[in-house]
């Protein structure tokens, strides 16, 4: 198992995808959650509204602030690195080299996930230091005192970003495995996460029988979760994807289900068929 994984993050350090997906999430959490957001506060009028936005963007708020994104926007890029994670590696052919000459498959594939799961939580940090680096400039900028949330705050945010993240990449892995590549496997975990998950949230608030299966969508689990942090739900003014429909324990199940639902798939799937 080790110098497999060891074999995985030498792997993961000479890729550009996650360098690439990284990159583009810290941009996209500072553009959306801290950029736009000051750009609205700075062209509108004096007011409650106004003070609002500004509060949501200093360091006291940025626990909650920089993992509001995560729900919608962050999870489809962490399923787009878990396809390409794994994917990539029937596009170069190299799944057949690599167990018929490595160690046991089961091993292989743990090693795979693993390495994945320390990507998506570097990913986060990332996200974070970026998005306190934002919120002390905005500090700066309008004159207002730089005070920091508690350390708890700080840790349960980076854990609640790292979590959804690794529930998302381990999907979006499990997909590039079960269809032996990237392109069907990103098209089917983005129209599930952009389109389907969507429409069962919206119709489950009119059609009651689909309240259960609501409750353990992975986007459900992952917008519950980032509410129980702190960040306003969509009705209350928030981020797309944010929402209260669970408490906190069990958005976290439900993460820990699909990570683990796709890692057994995964698993399952290229122990018992063969590779080509």
């Amino acid at each position: 198992m080790i110098p497999a994984l060891n074999s995985e993050l030498l792997l993961l350090r000479h890729r550009g995808a996650p360098y690439a997906v990284g990159a583009a999430w810290v941009a996209m959490v500072v553009s959306f959650a801290f950029l736009v957001p000051y750009i609205v506060y700075a062209n509108l009028d004096a007011g409650q509204d106004r003070d609002q936005i500004l509060l949501a963007l200093l360091p006291e708020a940025v626990a909650s602030t920089s993992v509001s994104s995560y729900p919608l926007f962050g999870g489809a890029m962490m399923l787009i690195l878990g396809v390409l994670l794994t994917g990539s590696e029937y596009r170069w052919n190299t799944w057949t080299a690599r167990l018929s000459q490595g160690p046991d498959r089961i091993q292989v594939v743990a090693a795979k996930f693993t390495a994945g799961v320390i990507a998506a939580a570097l990913v986060a940090a990332a996200a974070l230091l970026a998005a306190v680096a934002a919120s002390v400039a905005v500090a700066l900028v309008t004159d207002r005192p730089v005070r920091w949330p508690g350390a708890v705050d700080l840790l349960a945010s980076l854990g609640g970003a790292a979590l959804i993240s690794v529930a998302w990449m381990s999907v979006g892995a499990a997909l590039a495995v079960a269809f032996r590549g990237t392109s069907v496997a990103l098209a089917v975990g983005l129209l599930w996460t952009l389109g389907l998950e969507s429409a069962v949230s919206g119709l489950a608030s009119m059609f009651g029988p689909l309240e259960p299966v609501r409750s353990v969508l992975l986007g459900t689990a992952s917008g519950s979760l980032v509410a129980a942090l702190g960040a306003p739900t969509l009705e209350e003014g928030g981020t797309p994807g944010v929402v209260d429909h669970l408490d906190a324990p069990a958005a976290v199940a439900v993460l820990l289900a699909y990570t683990a639902l796709s890692v057994a798939v995964a698993a399952w799937l290229i122990r018992r068929r063969d590779i080509s």
